[in-house]
């Protein structure tokens, strides 16, 4: 049972890293989180293929958040799970704009290596991102900047330091 719990606790870590991935467009973080024999159809298997599709996905993202929800995990056996992941997503890249989702994610999981306490590392098998809807929005980044805490509307400090964020704000303004 305790052996269960932390597994568990694993597969939501890797859930959640994985969010950070995105959001710090890390495609070799990303990459680290699937099994090395992972098949992502037509960019291949493997860790250059995670990152083939990362580049394609995230080649021009100038945000990403991924706020995760409602994930459900049933085993299989000891070494591999199923889950599914409700999340909402808040991303804008270069082509498309800004926009909002809400994905389902439903995830096989595996255990890659257990290390000498016994805590195993667990990855993705498959993770298949099924969108629900995708709504185009008005992009927050052109705001002004909060300075929090004095005011609570604007883009914050970790945006206003973001290098893909500086570059979409240096345009908007060359625009204008």
């Amino acid at each position: 049972m305790l052996a269960r719990l932390i597994a568990k606790e694993s597969i939501r870590d890797l859930v959640l890293d994985y969010s950070s991935a995105v959001a710090d467009k890390d495609t070799e973080f990303m990459s680290s989180l699937f099994v090395d024999d992972a098949d992502f159809g037509p960019y291949g298997k493997g860790p250059d293929a995670i990152k083939r599709l990362m580049e394609t996905t995230m080649g021009e993202l100038e945000l990403g958040i991924i706020l995760v929800t409602n994930h459900r995990i049933k085993f299989i056996n000891d070494v591999r799970a199923e889950g599914e992941v409700w999340a909402r997503c808040f991303a804008q890249n270069a082509s498309e704009g800004y926009y909002e989702q809400v994905i389902k994610y439903v995830d096989t999981y595996r255990l890659s290596s257990v290390d000498t306490s016994g805590i195993g590392a667990w990855k993705f098998e498959k993770r298949k991102h099924l969108l629900y809807f995708g709504e185009g929005k008005e992009s927050p980044l052109v705001q002004d900047p909060a300075n929090w805490p004095s005011s609570n509307i604007g883009v914050g400090e970790i945006l206003i330091d973001d290098p893909d964020v500086q570059e979409f704000r240096k345009n908007q303004t060359n625009r204008n």
